[in-house]
């Protein structure tokens, strides 16, 4: 048996042959348009945002502060003091006196 109700209904004899009637747009439309159905979008989005945030704080606020999958940071070492800075102690002399 068919599940649409705007056809007739073929094994049925006093309906055999015969054609649906016609609807008007209005008619054949399944619901309104306009106001209620933005109504009904923006109530939606309301709700999920005042779900969502008090989730995200929770979420924040439950974390831990060094998570496992993040990668440790390594400091350099530090640079190693200039001749000028720390004097010529530890440099080696190589100034050869001129004309011998």
């Amino acid at each position: 048996m068919s599940s649409r109700t705007d056809l007739p209904n073929a094994t049925d004899r006093r309906t055999r042959g015969l054609q649906p009637e016609p609807m008007t747009p209005t008619e054949a439309r399944q619901g309104f348009r306009g106001k209620p159905v933005l109504i009904v979008l923006l109530a939606g989005l309301v709700l999920a945002m005042l779900v969502w945030i008090p989730a995200e704080w929770w979420g924040n606020s439950i974390a831990p502060t060094n998570p496992a999958n993040e990668p440790t940071t390594e400091t350099a070492p530090a640079p190693a003091p200039n001749a000028t800075e720390s004097g010529t102690q530890n440099m080696p002399q190589s100034n050869p006196t001129p004309g011998q």
